[in-house]
Protein backbone atom coordinates (compact mmCIF):
# COMPACT_ATOMS: atom_id res chain seq x y z
CA UNK A 1 0.00 0.00 0.00
CA UNK A 2 1.10 3.57 -0.59
CA UNK A 3 1.27 5.83 2.45
CA UNK A 4 1.41 9.12 0.60
CA UNK A 5 1.41 10.47 -2.89
CA UNK A 6 2.35 13.84 -4.32
CA UNK A 7 -0.23 15.86 -6.15
CA UNK A 8 -0.12 19.13 -7.99
CA UNK A 9 -2.45 21.45 -6.15
CA UNK A 10 -2.74 24.98 -7.48
CA UNK A 11 0.90 24.93 -8.48
CA UNK A 12 2.17 23.58 -5.17
CA UNK A 13 3.74 20.17 -4.70
CA UNK A 14 2.17 18.85 -1.51
CA UNK A 15 2.03 15.48 0.16
CA UNK A 16 -1.47 14.09 0.36
CA UNK A 17 -1.73 11.64 3.24
CA UNK A 18 -3.51 8.36 2.66
CA UNK A 19 -6.12 7.10 5.16
CA UNK A 20 -3.55 4.65 6.56
CA UNK A 21 -0.97 7.29 7.40
CA UNK A 22 -3.66 9.62 8.76
CA UNK A 23 -4.84 6.88 11.10
CA UNK A 24 -1.27 6.23 12.23
CA UNK A 25 -0.65 9.92 12.91
CA UNK A 26 -3.90 10.27 14.87
CA UNK A 27 -3.07 7.19 16.94
CA UNK A 28 0.39 8.57 17.74
CA UNK A 29 -1.10 11.96 18.62
CA UNK A 30 -3.56 10.28 20.99
CA UNK A 31 -0.70 8.51 22.80
CA UNK A 32 1.23 11.77 23.14
CA UNK A 33 -1.71 13.78 24.45
CA UNK A 34 -2.48 11.10 27.05
CA UNK A 35 1.11 11.09 28.34
CA UNK A 36 1.88 13.21 31.45
CA UNK A 37 4.08 15.60 29.44
CA UNK A 38 0.99 16.87 27.61
CA UNK A 39 -1.88 15.80 29.86
CA UNK A 40 -0.63 18.22 32.51
CA UNK A 41 -0.49 21.19 30.13
CA UNK A 42 -3.76 22.11 28.44
CA UNK A 43 -1.98 24.84 26.50
CA UNK A 44 0.56 22.46 24.92
CA UNK A 45 -2.17 19.91 24.34
CA UNK A 46 -4.33 22.33 22.38
CA UNK A 47 -1.36 23.60 20.37
CA UNK A 48 -0.06 20.17 19.30
CA UNK A 49 -3.53 18.81 18.54
CA UNK A 50 -4.34 21.85 16.39
CA UNK A 51 -1.20 21.85 14.24
CA UNK A 52 -1.33 18.08 13.63
CA UNK A 53 -5.01 18.05 12.73
CA UNK A 54 -4.70 21.07 10.45
CA UNK A 55 -1.73 19.46 8.70
CA UNK A 56 -3.68 16.25 8.07
CA UNK A 57 -6.55 18.34 6.69
CA UNK A 58 -4.19 19.94 4.20
CA UNK A 59 -4.12 23.33 5.92
CA UNK A 60 -0.42 23.36 6.78
CA UNK A 61 0.15 26.54 4.75
CA UNK A 62 -2.17 28.34 7.17
CA UNK A 63 -0.14 27.43 10.27
CA UNK A 64 1.31 30.87 10.95
CA UNK A 65 1.91 32.56 14.30
CA UNK A 66 -1.08 34.88 13.99
CA UNK A 67 -3.58 32.25 12.82
CA UNK A 68 -2.53 29.89 15.62
CA UNK A 69 -2.83 32.67 18.17
CA UNK A 70 -6.36 33.41 16.97
CA UNK A 71 -7.54 29.80 16.61
CA UNK A 72 -5.88 28.19 19.64
CA UNK A 73 -5.40 30.99 22.17
CA UNK A 74 -8.46 33.15 21.38
CA UNK A 75 -6.40 36.21 20.50
CA UNK A 76 -8.01 39.10 18.61
CA UNK A 77 -7.59 39.15 14.84
CA UNK A 78 -5.34 42.21 15.05
CA UNK A 79 -3.29 41.19 18.09
CA UNK A 80 0.37 42.24 18.14
CA UNK A 81 2.54 39.14 17.71
CA UNK A 82 5.61 41.19 18.58
CA UNK A 83 4.21 41.98 22.03
CA UNK A 84 2.37 38.71 22.68
CA UNK A 85 4.73 35.73 22.41
CA UNK A 86 2.24 33.05 23.46
CA UNK A 87 2.56 31.05 20.21
CA UNK A 88 6.37 31.11 20.10
CA UNK A 89 6.69 30.25 23.79
CA UNK A 90 4.20 27.38 23.48
CA UNK A 91 5.92 26.02 20.37
CA UNK A 92 9.26 25.89 22.21
CA UNK A 93 7.65 24.12 25.14
CA UNK A 94 5.92 21.61 22.84
CA UNK A 95 9.27 20.79 21.21
CA UNK A 96 10.75 20.06 24.64
CA UNK A 97 7.82 17.88 25.67
CA UNK A 98 7.94 15.94 22.39
CA UNK A 99 11.61 15.22 23.01
CA UNK A 100 10.92 14.08 26.54
CA UNK A 101 8.02 11.89 25.41
CA UNK A 102 10.14 9.93 22.96
CA UNK A 103 13.20 9.78 25.21
CA UNK A 104 11.35 8.18 28.09
CA UNK A 105 8.87 6.05 26.14
CA UNK A 106 9.66 2.35 26.04
CA UNK A 107 6.95 1.51 23.53
CA UNK A 108 7.86 1.22 19.83
CA UNK A 109 6.92 4.18 17.67
CA UNK A 110 6.86 3.25 13.95
CA UNK A 111 5.71 6.81 13.33
CA UNK A 112 6.88 9.83 15.29
CA UNK A 113 5.59 13.39 15.33
CA UNK A 114 8.12 16.20 15.43
CA UNK A 115 8.02 20.00 15.34
CA UNK A 116 11.13 21.46 13.68
CA UNK A 117 12.56 24.68 15.03
CA UNK A 118 11.53 27.75 13.09
CA UNK A 119 8.28 26.17 11.89
CA UNK A 120 4.77 25.56 13.15
CA UNK A 121 4.20 22.72 10.66
CA UNK A 122 4.79 19.28 12.20
CA UNK A 123 6.78 16.52 10.53
CA UNK A 124 5.80 12.87 10.61
CA UNK A 125 8.85 10.63 10.83
CA UNK A 126 8.35 7.03 9.81
CA UNK A 127 10.65 4.40 11.28
CA UNK A 128 11.82 2.11 8.53
CA UNK A 129 12.86 -1.37 9.69
CA UNK A 130 16.19 -2.37 8.23
CA UNK A 131 19.48 -3.96 9.02
CA UNK A 132 21.04 -2.93 12.32
CA UNK A 133 19.70 0.36 13.54
CA UNK A 134 16.59 1.71 11.83
CA UNK A 135 16.38 4.82 9.73
CA UNK A 136 13.90 7.64 9.86
CA UNK A 137 12.09 8.84 6.75
CA UNK A 138 10.39 12.21 7.01
CA UNK A 139 7.10 13.28 5.50
CA UNK A 140 7.12 17.06 5.21
CA UNK A 141 3.46 17.88 5.27
CA UNK A 142 3.61 21.24 3.57
CA UNK A 143 6.99 22.81 3.57
CA UNK A 144 5.56 24.71 0.63
CA UNK A 145 4.10 27.09 3.17
CA UNK A 146 7.53 28.66 3.45
CA UNK A 147 9.02 27.84 0.04
CA UNK A 148 9.67 30.56 -2.48
CA UNK A 149 10.26 28.29 -5.51
CA UNK A 150 7.16 26.21 -6.18
CA UNK A 151 8.77 23.82 -8.68
CA UNK A 152 11.69 23.13 -6.35
CA UNK A 153 9.23 22.53 -3.49
CA UNK A 154 7.31 20.02 -5.62
CA UNK A 155 10.48 18.04 -6.31
CA UNK A 156 11.48 18.09 -2.63
CA UNK A 157 8.07 16.80 -1.55
CA UNK A 158 8.21 14.00 -4.11
CA UNK A 159 11.74 13.08 -3.11
CA UNK A 160 10.74 12.75 0.55
CA UNK A 161 7.76 10.56 -0.35
CA UNK A 162 9.73 8.10 -2.48
CA UNK A 163 12.69 8.06 -0.06
CA UNK A 164 10.51 6.80 2.77
CA UNK A 165 9.36 3.87 0.68
CA UNK A 166 12.78 3.20 -0.89
CA UNK A 167 14.47 2.79 2.48
CA UNK A 168 12.28 -0.20 3.36
CA UNK A 169 14.34 -3.28 2.45
CA UNK A 170 11.23 -5.45 2.59
CA UNK A 171 9.42 -3.46 -0.09
CA UNK A 172 7.93 -5.91 -2.58
CA UNK A 173 4.44 -4.56 -3.11
CA UNK A 174 3.24 -4.81 0.50
CA UNK A 175 4.89 -3.91 3.80
CA UNK A 176 4.02 -3.39 7.45
CA UNK A 177 4.89 0.27 6.95
CA UNK A 178 4.62 1.30 3.34
CA UNK A 179 5.77 0.59 -0.18
CA UNK A 180 5.60 2.47 -3.44
CA UNK A 181 6.40 1.84 -7.06
CA UNK A 182 8.39 5.08 -7.41
CA UNK A 183 11.76 3.56 -6.28
CA UNK A 184 11.69 1.09 -9.16
CA UNK A 185 11.10 3.93 -11.59
CA UNK A 186 14.05 5.79 -10.10
CA UNK A 187 16.25 2.72 -10.43
CA UNK A 188 15.20 2.13 -14.01
CA UNK A 189 16.29 5.66 -14.86
CA UNK A 190 19.71 5.13 -13.33
CA UNK A 191 19.17 7.52 -10.41
CA UNK A 192 20.97 5.32 -7.90
CA UNK A 193 23.29 8.18 -7.00
CA UNK A 194 20.34 10.20 -5.76
CA UNK A 195 19.11 7.31 -3.66
CA UNK A 196 22.57 6.74 -2.14
CA UNK A 197 22.76 10.44 -1.33
CA UNK A 198 19.45 10.26 0.50
CA UNK A 199 20.65 7.24 2.44
CA UNK A 200 23.81 9.03 3.52
CA UNK A 201 21.85 12.12 4.57
CA UNK A 202 19.36 10.12 6.60
CA UNK A 203 22.13 8.09 8.21
CA UNK A 204 23.85 11.31 9.24
CA UNK A 205 20.59 12.66 10.61
CA UNK A 206 20.08 9.46 12.60
CA UNK A 207 23.54 9.82 14.15
CA UNK A 208 22.91 13.47 14.97
CA UNK A 209 19.49 12.62 16.42
CA UNK A 210 21.08 9.97 18.65
CA UNK A 211 23.68 12.46 19.83
CA UNK A 212 21.00 15.07 20.53
CA UNK A 213 18.87 12.60 22.45
CA UNK A 214 21.84 11.51 24.52
CA UNK A 215 22.61 15.10 25.44
CA UNK A 216 18.97 15.86 26.21
CA UNK A 217 18.60 12.71 28.30
CA UNK A 218 21.52 13.82 30.45
CA UNK A 219 20.49 17.47 30.58
CA UNK A 220 18.85 19.11 33.56
CA UNK A 221 16.36 22.00 33.86
CA UNK A 222 17.75 25.21 32.40
CA UNK A 223 16.95 28.43 34.22
CA UNK A 224 17.41 30.87 31.38
CA UNK A 225 16.72 29.32 27.97
CA UNK A 226 13.09 30.39 27.83
CA UNK A 227 14.03 33.94 28.83
CA UNK A 228 16.88 34.14 26.34
CA UNK A 229 14.50 33.09 23.54
CA UNK A 230 11.93 35.79 24.32
CA UNK A 231 11.68 38.42 21.58
CA UNK A 232 10.11 40.95 23.92
CA UNK A 233 11.20 42.14 27.38
CA UNK A 234 10.36 39.68 30.12
CA UNK A 235 8.50 40.84 33.22
CA UNK A 236 10.10 40.98 36.67
CA UNK A 237 7.14 41.08 39.07
CA UNK A 238 7.93 41.88 42.71
CA UNK A 239 5.96 42.18 45.89
CA UNK A 240 5.40 45.50 47.61
CA UNK A 241 4.11 46.59 50.99
CA UNK A 242 1.06 48.78 51.47
CA UNK A 243 2.14 51.49 53.93
CA UNK A 244 -1.47 52.45 54.65
CA UNK A 245 -2.04 49.00 56.15
CA UNK A 246 0.89 49.22 58.51
CA UNK A 247 -0.97 51.07 61.23
CA UNK A 248 1.44 54.01 61.10
CA UNK A 249 -0.12 57.42 61.52
CA UNK A 250 0.61 59.92 58.74
CA UNK A 251 -0.11 63.61 58.56
CA UNK A 252 -3.05 64.45 56.34
CA UNK A 253 -2.08 64.12 52.72
CA UNK A 254 1.35 62.60 53.41
CA UNK A 255 0.35 59.14 52.18
CA UNK A 256 -0.75 60.61 48.87
CA UNK A 257 2.80 61.83 48.27
CA UNK A 258 4.04 58.23 48.23
CA UNK A 259 3.41 56.70 44.80
CA UNK A 260 0.61 54.13 44.98
CA UNK A 261 1.01 54.07 48.78
CA UNK A 262 3.63 51.30 48.54
CA UNK A 263 7.16 50.82 49.74
CA UNK A 264 9.95 48.35 48.98
CA UNK A 265 12.31 47.16 51.76
CA UNK A 266 16.04 47.73 51.27
CA UNK A 267 16.67 43.97 51.18
CA UNK A 268 14.14 43.59 48.35
CA UNK A 269 15.87 46.38 46.43
CA UNK A 270 19.10 44.43 46.79
CA UNK A 271 17.39 41.32 45.37
CA UNK A 272 15.95 43.28 42.44
CA UNK A 273 19.32 44.88 41.75
CA UNK A 274 21.07 41.50 41.73
CA UNK A 275 18.46 40.08 39.37
CA UNK A 276 18.71 43.10 37.05
CA UNK A 277 22.50 42.76 36.95
CA UNK A 278 22.22 39.04 36.18
CA UNK A 279 19.68 39.57 33.40
CA UNK A 280 21.78 42.36 31.94
CA UNK A 281 24.87 40.15 31.85
CA UNK A 282 22.89 37.61 29.80
CA UNK A 283 21.47 40.21 27.44
CA UNK A 284 17.89 39.59 28.59
CA UNK A 285 15.66 42.64 28.29
CA UNK A 286 13.16 43.16 31.11
CA UNK A 287 10.66 45.47 32.71
CA UNK A 288 9.71 45.68 36.40
CA UNK A 289 6.21 45.86 37.85
CA UNK A 290 4.57 45.53 41.25
CA UNK A 291 2.58 42.34 41.80
CA UNK A 292 -0.57 44.07 43.01
CA UNK A 293 -0.51 46.32 39.95
CA UNK A 294 -0.15 43.43 37.49
CA UNK A 295 -3.15 41.63 36.00
CA UNK A 296 -3.36 38.03 34.82
CA UNK A 297 -3.55 39.23 31.21
CA UNK A 298 -0.31 41.18 31.66
CA UNK A 299 1.42 38.11 33.11
CA UNK A 300 0.39 36.01 30.11
CA UNK A 301 2.12 38.27 27.57
CA UNK A 302 5.74 37.22 28.19
CA UNK A 303 7.99 35.05 30.41
CA UNK A 304 7.83 36.13 34.06
CA UNK A 305 10.17 36.26 37.06
CA UNK A 306 8.37 36.48 40.41
CA UNK A 307 10.27 37.94 43.37
CA UNK A 308 9.01 37.69 46.95
CA UNK A 309 6.53 35.41 48.67
CA UNK A 310 4.24 36.80 51.36
CA UNK A 311 3.95 40.20 49.65
CA UNK A 312 3.57 38.82 46.11
CA UNK A 313 0.08 37.54 45.42
CA UNK A 314 1.14 35.82 42.18
CA UNK A 315 3.84 33.81 43.94
CA UNK A 316 1.31 32.64 46.51
CA UNK A 317 -1.13 31.64 43.78
CA UNK A 318 1.26 29.92 41.36
CA UNK A 319 3.10 27.89 43.99
CA UNK A 320 -0.16 26.22 45.04
CA UNK A 321 0.16 23.83 42.08
CA UNK A 322 3.74 22.90 43.00
CA UNK A 323 4.87 20.17 45.36
CA UNK A 324 6.41 22.70 47.74
CA UNK A 325 3.93 25.53 48.17
CA UNK A 326 3.91 28.70 50.21
CA UNK A 327 1.17 29.24 52.77
CA UNK A 328 0.41 32.27 54.96
CA UNK A 329 -1.62 31.93 58.18
CA UNK A 330 -2.86 34.61 60.54
CA UNK A 331 -3.47 33.74 64.21
CA UNK A 332 -7.18 33.61 64.87
CA UNK A 333 -8.64 36.34 67.05
CA UNK A 334 -5.47 38.43 67.08
CA UNK A 335 -3.81 41.21 65.18
CA UNK A 336 -0.43 39.49 65.23
CA UNK A 337 1.74 39.35 62.10
CA UNK A 338 1.37 36.22 59.97
CA UNK A 339 3.23 32.94 60.03
CA UNK A 340 4.58 31.96 56.59
CA UNK A 341 5.49 28.39 55.77
CA UNK A 342 6.58 26.08 52.97
CA UNK A 343 4.48 22.92 52.85
CA UNK A 344 5.20 19.59 51.16
CA UNK A 345 2.02 18.67 49.28
CA UNK A 346 3.10 15.02 49.07
CA UNK A 347 3.72 14.76 52.82
CA UNK A 348 1.32 17.30 54.41
CA UNK A 349 1.58 15.79 57.89
CA UNK A 350 5.33 16.18 58.13
CA UNK A 351 7.14 19.16 59.57
CA UNK A 352 6.94 22.41 57.64
CA UNK A 353 9.51 25.14 57.22
CA UNK A 354 8.15 28.19 59.04
CA UNK A 355 8.96 31.85 59.55
CA UNK A 356 7.00 33.65 62.29
CA UNK A 357 6.86 37.38 61.64
CA UNK A 358 5.72 38.09 65.20
CA UNK A 359 9.19 37.10 66.41
CA UNK A 360 11.79 39.92 66.33
CA UNK A 361 14.37 39.50 63.57
CA UNK A 362 17.14 39.46 66.17
CA UNK A 363 15.65 36.21 67.49
CA UNK A 364 15.35 34.46 64.13
CA UNK A 365 17.49 31.36 63.69
CA UNK A 366 16.55 30.34 60.16
CA UNK A 367 14.70 31.63 57.16
CA UNK A 368 13.51 29.75 54.08
CA UNK A 369 12.83 30.28 50.40
CA UNK A 370 11.66 28.60 47.22
CA UNK A 371 13.39 28.83 43.85
CA UNK A 372 11.43 27.24 41.00
CA UNK A 373 11.38 27.20 37.22
CA UNK A 374 8.27 25.92 35.46
CA UNK A 375 6.11 26.37 32.40
CA UNK A 376 3.03 27.42 34.30
CA UNK A 377 -0.34 26.08 33.18
CA UNK A 378 -2.25 28.95 34.82
CA UNK A 379 -0.67 31.82 32.91
CA UNK A 380 0.73 29.81 29.99
CA UNK A 381 4.29 31.20 30.00
CA UNK A 382 7.65 30.21 31.52
CA UNK A 383 8.00 31.36 35.13
CA UNK A 384 11.01 31.67 37.42
CA UNK A 385 10.16 32.08 41.12
CA UNK A 386 12.60 33.47 43.68
CA UNK A 387 10.61 33.70 46.88
CA UNK A 388 11.89 34.02 50.43
CA UNK A 389 9.47 33.76 53.32
CA UNK A 390 11.31 36.66 54.94
CA UNK A 391 13.73 39.18 53.45
CA UNK A 392 16.68 37.09 54.61
CA UNK A 393 15.28 34.10 52.73
CA UNK A 394 14.99 36.19 49.57
CA UNK A 395 18.62 37.30 49.91
CA UNK A 396 19.75 33.68 50.29
CA UNK A 397 17.77 32.61 47.22
CA UNK A 398 19.24 35.51 45.26
CA UNK A 399 22.76 34.41 46.20
CA UNK A 400 22.02 30.88 45.03
CA UNK A 401 21.00 32.20 41.60
CA UNK A 402 23.64 34.86 41.07
CA UNK A 403 26.61 32.70 42.12
CA UNK A 404 25.67 29.85 39.77
CA UNK A 405 25.43 27.36 42.64
CA UNK A 406 21.92 26.25 41.71
CA UNK A 407 22.76 24.85 38.22
CA UNK A 408 25.60 22.87 39.82
CA UNK A 409 23.17 21.41 42.35
CA UNK A 410 20.74 20.45 39.59
CA UNK A 411 23.53 18.72 37.67
CA UNK A 412 24.27 16.62 40.75
CA UNK A 413 20.65 15.54 41.27
CA UNK A 414 19.97 12.23 39.41
CA UNK A 415 16.18 12.71 39.43
CA UNK A 416 16.58 15.91 37.38
CA UNK A 417 18.11 14.20 34.33
CA UNK A 418 16.05 14.84 31.22
CA UNK A 419 13.61 17.10 33.09
CA UNK A 420 12.60 20.66 32.19
CA UNK A 421 11.10 22.04 35.41
CA UNK A 422 12.34 22.12 38.98
CA UNK A 423 11.63 23.43 42.47
CA UNK A 424 14.10 23.78 45.33
CA UNK A 425 13.56 24.54 49.02
CA UNK A 426 16.30 26.80 50.42
CA UNK A 427 17.34 27.38 54.03
CA UNK A 428 19.69 29.97 55.50
CA UNK A 429 20.95 30.39 59.05
CA UNK A 430 20.47 33.89 60.41
CA UNK A 431 23.69 35.32 61.81
CA UNK A 432 23.52 38.78 63.35
CA UNK A 433 20.19 39.48 61.61
CA UNK A 434 21.83 38.70 58.25
CA UNK A 435 21.51 35.54 56.13
CA UNK A 436 24.31 33.00 56.06
CA UNK A 437 25.17 30.81 53.06
CA UNK A 438 22.14 29.23 51.35
CA UNK A 439 21.58 25.48 51.68
CA UNK A 440 19.32 23.38 49.44
CA UNK A 441 17.04 21.19 51.55
CA UNK A 442 14.88 19.61 48.82
CA UNK A 443 14.84 19.45 45.02
CA UNK A 444 11.94 18.21 42.89
CA UNK A 445 12.14 17.98 39.08
CA UNK A 446 9.50 17.09 36.50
Amino acid sequence: MTIAKTTENEGFGEIKFTPEIQAAVKAELGMMLAAPYFAQSSRCKKFLSHIVQQTLLGNARQLKERTIGISVFDRANDYDTGEDAIVRVTANEVRKRIGQFYQESRAPHPLQIDLPRGSYVPEFRIHVAGEGNGQMGTLHAAASAAASDENEQSQQAKAHAVTVAALNPAASGESTIATASAPRRIASRGHWLTLVLFLLILSSLAVLAGFWRSRTRNSVPNLWNAFLESRIPILVCLGTHDITASGTAYAAGTEDVVMRKETIPIDDISVVTSMARLLGSKGIRFSIAAADQTSLTELQAQPVILLGAVDNRWTLQLTQALRYRIAVAYPLGSDKPPVASIEDAEHPTQAQWRTDFSVPLSAWKYDYAIVAREDDATIGVPVLIEAGLGNTGSLAASELLTTGALPIALQGEPTCRGKFNFEAVIATEIIGARPGPPHILRIACW
